[in-house]
């Protein structure tokens, strides 16, 4: 009675069960265990079930300093309930005051808990529990259904039955056994997940070939190719190394933001991802709404990877982020766009956008998983280019890139994208939208064929593309092909080149998976003309009809005789193919070829 400490007087150690201390060890052990690792094993779950962003070191260090001030009062330490703060949250507590508040009902309660429990009906707090109860099972064994892959699952059930015939120490046993085995499965090795991070400057998409004003935009410094920049992902991403992603990330949109290369556009890219745990999946949906967010970044494309459907865990991640896109785009007061800075549309032609139908000559693009940010121009861009989409899901680099592209080029100048592009980015576009593939007169093919021409020699030579124009279509030959029919084969002798002016055509080697679909404006063949090499593919067409000028042998060995300023402007062309095949997204997923 008169001091804390004189209970320590009347224990007898002689009356101490050492058989009850034995039996209770595995609970003490457990008990200090968990008091360790509860901050990083709630405070992500908890997270997750209230969808909010969290700091976890902000977190270690409020327990370290709460745990550091309770030690020196001769408290208790802290702990993270996690059902008690799930039941907070559910029932509206948000900010500091409510927490004050809780914070100052519990002394209360403290003080004064034991005279008015005998008050409270015992099926008030027996309802309270049960309630709890039932939405915290419920939470963890049918809610996740569907979101983890069958080891996580499983794994979920094994802690569940321990728990309930075993006992809390048990569980915990069981709960390293399982993570470890998942881990076990999931991951065999560890890699960085993130392999390089990388602006678009030096990479080129499959639709390289645009018109010289949208050339002109994406080369420019301030507006193109170097405000987009690319995170290649790769091995397997899991809960012990999706933090480290989530941070790399973050701090590198942090140091961009600090120097006048801002990206506009963000591609997260899981083409080398091999395999992702829910808790990754679920971290890369909130790194989304962090991107804009805090870095305001004005879009984000997120690659699958192609042949597999989508992305590689069992959670929807790819429904989950088109989901928030549609609502963003769909939220947007599209008869108010013209208020929106840095765009060059108003409501006469956003009138006339709508109005175009799908099949229309404008460019056709496949739209990945896309999310943009509000109040910015690629809004408008990206409403534009969701009409003429092929799917939701974008599946490679290239077709990420191509749609970065026309977002660079329409934030600045819309009116490109509106008259459309005469060659068509190279995306999955069918063929039978391909309008101008047919019905056209002979004069439109070749002022079809003008327009093309000028824009790839203008580049190379503005003052004699005039002339190079008209060179070519002098010596020229037009043929046609119909649907199914093959322009050369495999292993051919190459004596000529083409120029696609309308119609689409499929490159593919035999005997492979390996396919390209070339489109309207494009040059065929120019290294079987200019080297005499063997054709390398097989070509053939797949739109209703396909119009090709062919300049042969004997027309190039004249043209080199007579006039070679032509000649030499052609094999700048040739050269730029090439330098594009190198600089192609394509042949830089491991690093083997370096940009020219």
């Amino acid at each position: 009675d008169e001091h804390l400490l004189d209970i320590f007087k009347v224990v007898d150690i002689r009356n101490v069960s050492w058989t009850a201390v034995f039996h209770s060890t595995g609970t003490m052990i457990a008990l200090a265990a968990f008091s360790l690792i509860h901050v990083p094993i709630n405070i992500p779950a908890f997270a997750i079930s209230t969808d909010v962003d969290t700091d976890m070191n902000a977190e270690l260090i409020s327990h370290g300093y709460s745990n550091f001030a309770a030690g020196m009062f001769g408290g208790l330490q802290n702990y993270m309930c996690y059902s008690n703060s799930v039941l907070y949250a559910k029932s509206g507590g948000t900010g500091k005051v409510s927490s004050f508040a809780v914070a100052v009902v519990s002394v209360f309660l403290f003080v004064v808990g034991p005279a008015i429990t005998s008050y409270l009906p015992r099926a008030m707090a027996g309802t309270l529990l049960l309630h709890i109860g039932i939405d915290l099972v419920l939470e963890g064994v049918y809610d996740s259904w569907g979101d983890y892959d069958y080891w996580e699952y499983a794994g979920i059930w094994v802690i569940t039955l321990v728990m309930t015939f075993w006992g809390m120490t048990a569980a915990l046993l069981a709960g390293v056994i399982a993570a470890m085995s998942t881990y076990a499965v999931q991951s065999m090795t560890f890699q960085n997940p993130i392999r390089q991070i990388m602006r678009a400057t030096t990479l080129r998409s499959s639709a390289w070939n645009r018109c010289i004003l949208a050339r002109t935009i994406l080369n420019e410094h301030h507006t193109g190719r170097s405000r987009i920049l690319i995170f290649q992902l790769q091995g397997h991403l899991f809960f012990g190394n999706i933090a480290q992603m989530t941070d790399t990330i973050k701090e590198t949109l942090k140091a961009q933001r600090e120097t006048d290369e801002i990206p506009l556009v963000v591609i997260i890219d899981f083409t080398l991802v091999v395999g992702m745990d829910s808790s990754a999946a679920h971290a890369v949906h909130k790194l989304k709404k962090i991107v804009h967010r805090l870095f305001h970044v004005e879009v984000c494309i997120f690659v699958t990877g192609t042949d597999r459907g989508g992305f590689p865990c069992e959670y929807a991640l790819t429904q989950a982020l088109n989901a928030e896109s549609t609502a963003a785009l769909n939220s947007v007061d599209w008869n108010d766009i013209s208020s929106v800075p840095g765009t060059k549309h108003d409501q006469a032609s956003a009138m006339d956008d709508e109005a175009t139908p799908s099949g229309s000559h404008h460019g056709h693009v496949r739209r990945g998983s896309v999310s943009v940010s509000h109040g910015t121009a690629p809004l408008l861009a990206s409403r534009k280019l969701l009409r003429y989409s092929t799917g939701r899901v974008c599946e490679s680099l290239d077709e990420a890139l191509i749609f970065a592209e026309d977002i660079l080029v329409a934030r600045v100048n819309d009116s490109i994208e509106n008259r459309g592009s005469i060659y068509g980015p190279k995306g999955n576009c069918p063929p039978q939208n391909d309008c101008v593939s047919f019905s056209l007169s002979r004069e439109e093919e070749v002022n079809l064929a003008k327009r093309t021409l000028h824009d790839l020699f203008d580049e190379v030579d503005n003052d004699n593309a005039g002339v190079a124009v008209n060179t070519l279509l002098d010596i020229f030959k037009r043929q046609e092909y119909k649907k199914d029919e093959i322009l050369w084969e495999e292993g051919e002798e190459g004596g000529s080149a083409m120029l696609l002016v309308t119609g689409t055509i499929l490159s593919y080697i035999d005997g492979t998976h390996n396919s390209e679909v070339v489109y309207r404006g494009n040059f065929i063949g120019e290294l079987g003309l200019v080297k005499g090499t063997n054709r390398f593919s097989t070509l053939r067409c797949i739109s209703e009809t396909a119009v090709v000028f062919v300049i042969d042998a004997a027309a190039w060995k004249k043209l080199k005789s007579e006039n070679i300023v032509v000649a030499a402007m052609f094999n700048e062309i040739v050269i730029r193919y090439l330098a594009h095949r190198v600089q192609h997204v394509s042949n830089r997923y491991f690093g083997t070829t370096l940009p020219i």
